[in-house]
């Protein structure tokens, strides 16, 4: 039940715009996430597949393609952009997290933007004052 437990991790790549697993004989209990507006799209593509005798089913939706793959007694469902570079290695990447379980996902570092100070404020820096000891007055 790896992929199940790496849903975060498909979900997380970059390009994934949704992805949903379900496990061979219990359909009724789906795993989903990313964006909601796919969700009846990957249930169709899950029944697509299981109609058919494939291990994996590509289909172009618009501007989107759905990836369905069957590993082990899981079955994923993805969806991407069509031509995005991830596709690539998207199989491998769900094999692959179908035998391993991955350690769970750190959140990303937040980055927090310093606007620069103003003059005269606390913090600001102070504007550099004239060396006097090269003054040619003395």
């Amino acid at each position: 039940m790896s992929l199940r437990a790496n849903i975060d991790h498909l979900n997380a790549a970059q390009g994934i715009e949704a992805v949903a697993v379900i496990t061979q004989g219990d359909t009724s209990n789906r795993e989903f996430r990313g964006d909601d507006t796919w969700s009846a799209v990957l249930d169709g593509a899950l029944t697509l597949l299981a109609k058919t005798n494939e291990s994996t089913i590509r289909m172009v939706i618009g501007k989107h393609t759905v990836v369905v793959q069957t590993e082990r007694e899981e079955t994923v469902a993805v969806v991407l952009p069509t031509g995005h570079a991830i596709a690539k290695s998207l199989r491998r990447m769900i094999r692959r997290m179908a035998r391993k379980v991955r350690p769970p996902l750190r959140p990303e570092p937040t980055v927090m933007s310093v606007s620069p100070s103003q003059p005269g404020q606390p913090g600001a820096p102070k504007p550099a004052s004239p060396d006097v000891s090269t003054s040619p007055w003395g």
